[in-house]
């Protein structure tokens, strides 16, 4: 792929996603239909137990029908394939009630979207493998360790003893499937409409995400995650 495509694809992203979060947000507590519509790459070479790789941020999810929006993958231990669509219930930061951990994860959820929030598109892709990896850790003891996760986890706790640097939460939901065997549940930024500039600037932070992952993924397996 030249150069000149694979800055289109980016740009093309960038302006998905800003137009995207008119469709994305919902009432807390609401229920609303998702469809996984895609993810941006994987990672190979974790071992041998993980030699199809694992899809790493950005997912896409369309949520009622609508254009799809870059989503954080919180869930490891769930599996989903693109195209698959499921009922999902909408949660806010100030109420985790009803997302898969509850309430007494409410600290992880914290650290997993200040994670997110620090992944740029000038992060390498093992900045970005390290950071998912922590984001799954927070959630399942039993997700592999990696090269950089240990580190993302300690700045993690250090962010949480300094109130996340005053990071604003209020624009993170999450989405959890009614199911609680299956699909994954995601987390998201929603950006206020009339000041979309901290959305553009994950948008272009995710778009620059694909576009390196395009160039390095060797193939792209059916499963966004395979357990």
């Amino acid at each position: 792929m030249s150069v000149t495509s694979r800055s289109r694809i980016i740009v093309g992203l960038a302006v998905v996603f800003c137009v995207l979060t008119l469709t994305a947000t919902a009432t807390a507590g609401s229920t609303v239909q998702v469809q996984l519509t895609g993810a941006g790459g994987a990672e190979y070479g974790l071992g041998p137990n993980y030699a199809d790789g694992e899809y790493l941020m950005p997912y896409y999810v369309s949520v009622n029908g609508g254009t799809p929006v870059a989503v954080i993958c919180n869930d490891f231990l769930h599996t989903v394939s693109i195209g698959d669509h499921w009922a999902a219930t909408v949660s806010n930061f100030s109420d985790l009630s009803l997302t898969r951990f509850g309430n007494a994860f409410a600290t992880q959820y914290h650290e997993a979207a200040w994670i997110a929030s620090q992944i740029s598109a000038s992060s390498s892709l093992a900045d970005i493998t390290g950071a998912q990896f922590a984001i799954w850790k927070l959630f399942s003891s039993g997700t592999p360790v990696v090269q950089g996760e240990a580190q993302w986890l300690a700045m993690a706790t250090v962010a949480a003893a300094n109130n996340y640097y005053g990071m604003n939460f209020s624009h993170w939901e999450v989405l959890t499937p009614l199911s609680p065997t299956s699909p994954q549940e995601y987390m998201l930024y929603v950006p206020d409409l009339p000041e979309p500039s901290v959305a553009f600037d994950l948008t272009v932070a995710l778009a620059g995400f694909a576009g390196v992952w395009n160039l390095k993924r060797r193939r792209v397996p059916s499963k966004a995650s395979k357990h």
